[in-house]
């Protein structure tokens, strides 16, 4: 994990880093010793702020070693509905600057160290950005855009361009390519071009191209338990690009899906392991839904109506109201929620050890019946 410095000559060079970590934390941690145990830094260099960018996440309190920021809460804090816990969020800037920090008080230091330290206090990480950048390489934004534009790309996210044009001479800068959205996105932007258009800093290369993986949520979690175990950085950014973007061959099969790796994509990847930032989600059962129902849903409301109808008409008129309401909901029911109710016919019978006598036409008709006739 190398920071990022730029070779005057026309050489091609590549640098890779982490260039964006977050991580949260529940338990109850005394900044100032999270500061100086976990992350080796002296508190005493860090600015304390009530309120500050730690109320913009719902934390009470911010400590901030310039772009190094800490948000916690006091008990007084929690009581008034702040988070609980705290957060450490270290943005580009920040990352270069602990990295300078670091080495300056130990020169072996890597972003390893940092990682397993975290972890080691139960860090849930909840965004990871590694950035690439390639000095004087035939990989640069306008070449890719090339590839995305002959169709050789497969990915079944959303491709965006966004770019800057010189009014002057009309030539495109600072351009971004974005493939995906959150929690993974990958963006290739001009970053010579960047920096011209931010600081007017000039570089004397010919580009400077950067790749950059920007990981949230629970993807950015299981991407650091990589780096945790020993992972290269390059070989799990080039991994999980493996895993989840291709590149393929102009030609061939009218089936792109079908076609080979194109040569450029598999010298780019360099062998990579595939790497899969997979999540898996509950399916939204209808147990889980009678669950939240009996304890947030609106029938508590109709039971109040049934009540309040039971003292005045009685039992019999309270149950028939009760009916009729039920069926003036019978509009709202979609095909969604017919086959919610067929997946929880078959739990329910899972769960009690029994099989279902009904085959799933039957009960799609039943239901039908139920629905558009009276019940």
């Amino acid at each position: 994990m190398s920071n990022v410095s730029i070779n005057t000559s026309k050489v091609s060079n590549k640098y890779i880093t982490i260039d964006w970590l977050t991580a949260s934390f529940s338990l109850d941690y005394d900044v100032h010793e999270f500061i100086t145990e976990v992350l080796q830094m002296d508190y005493r260099d860090f600015i304390f702020e009530v309120g500050g960018i730690g109320r913009s996440y719902h934390y009470g309190n911010t400590a901030k070693f310039d772009n190094i920021h800490i948000y916690y809460s006091t008990a007084l804090d929690v009581e008034n509905g702040s988070n609980s816990g705290f957060a450490v969020n270290f943005n580009g800037q920040g990352c270069r600057q602990y990295e300078i920090y670091r080495w300056n008080e130990n020169n072996c230091w890597t972003w390893y160290d940092t990682i397993r330290n975290l972890l080691k206090i139960s860090g849930n990480f909840t965004r990871l950005d590694i950035a690439l950048d390639l000095i004087n390489s035939k990989y640069t934004w306008q070449f890719l855009l090339k590839k995305i534009y002959e169709k050789t790309l497969i990915y079944r996210g959303n491709v965006k361009r966004i770019n800057k044009i010189n009014t002057k001479t009309g030539e495109d800068y600072n351009a971004s390519i974005y493939i995906g959205d959150k929690p993974q996105q990958l963006n290739i932007y001009d970053k010579k071009g960047e920096r011209f258009d931010r600081a007017k800093q000039e570089y004397d290369v010919d580009s400077w191209t950067r790749w950059e993986l920007r990981l949230s949520s629970d993807k950015a979690h299981l991407a650091v338990l990589e780096l945790a175990e020993g992972r290269e950085l390059s070989d799990l950014f080039q991994g999980i690009l493996s895993a989840h973007y291709r590149f393929v061959t102009l030609t061939g099969d009218k089936n792109r899906s079908r076609r080979e790796n194109a040569r450029w994509w598999t010298e780019f990847l360099n062998n990579a392991s595939e790497t899969h930032l997979y999540v898996s989600k509950d399916k939204p059962t209808l147990k889980r839904k009678e669950n939240w129902l009996e304890n947030h849903g609106p029938d508590k409301a109709e039971l109040m109506l049934y009540l309040k109808d039971y003292f005045v008409y009685g039992s019999n008129a309270a149950h028939e109201k009760l009916l009729s309401r039920i069926q003036l909901q019978r509009q709202n029911v979609t095909n969604t929620d017919i086959q919610l109710i067929l997946q929880g016919i078959t739990e329910e019978f899972a769960e009690n050890g029994s099989v279902s006598r009904y085959k799933t036409s039957q009960v799609v008709n039943e239901l039908h019946e139920l629905l558009y006739n009276d019940i």
